[in-house]
């Protein structure tokens, strides 16, 4: 009977060690399950976090071009807008010769542009239109000036030395671009507040 309760005890023994190697291996399976979900997990959420940081950066991106977009397209408005008003203007400054202080306006720029060239030999360039107008003036101011009548002008003249070392724009249309270009801010202020 030894023998058979030495068999028994060796099963026994074989059957508890097969037990503690199922029930360890079974604790090493779930352990590895468990580190193999917690790093799934944690690669998941880095990749969500990358994803997520690329939407946003994507989304910046996207409303920042279109905020650029935006302010070019008010831009070009407000510089089309800009550009009418001076548009107009010339549009009513065409008629100037039309206009009774025309005659005052002419006087005072044949008087600036010949105090500029003080000294000088001085050539008017003039719009044949303002030619017998001009030589009236030049009379009333007693000034001797060589006459040209070579521009063609909404009115006002170019006076330049008789060398042609200097010359000076005295025009509606030169009046006009140095009015653009120093009352630009305070246009597009009344314009849009800005």
């Amino acid at each position: 009977m030894p023998y058979e309760d030495l068999i028994s005890a060796v099963k026994a023994g074989a059957q508890e060690r097969i037990k503690e190697i199922q029930d360890r291996a079974q604790a090493e399976a779930q352990k590895i399950r468990k580190d193999a979900e917690e790093r799934a997990q944690s690669t998941r959420s880095v990749y969500l976090e990358e994803a997520a940081r690329g939407v946003k950066l994507e989304r910046s991106k996207l409303i920042s071009k279109a905020g650029a977009e935006k302010r070019m397209a008010l831009a070009r408005v407000k510089d089309d807008l800009f550009q009418q008003v001076f548009t107009r203007a010339a549009q009513q400054m065409a008629l100037a010769r039309n206009n009774p202080g025309y005659r005052a306006s002419f006087k005072k720029m044949v008087s600036e542009a010949t105090e500029e060239l003080e000294g000088e030999d001085v050539r008017l360039h003039i719009d044949p239109r303002d030619e017998q107008l001009c030589r009236e003036i030049l009379k009333e101011m007693q000034r001797n000036c060589e006459v040209v009548p070579d521009l063609t002008t909404l009115g006002g003249l170019n006076a330049t030395t008789a060398d042609e070392r200097l010359l000076v724009f005295n025009t509606i249309e030169s009046r006009l671009q140095r009015a653009k270009e120093l009352m630009k801010s305070e246009i597009m202020s009344a314009l849009y507040g800005d």
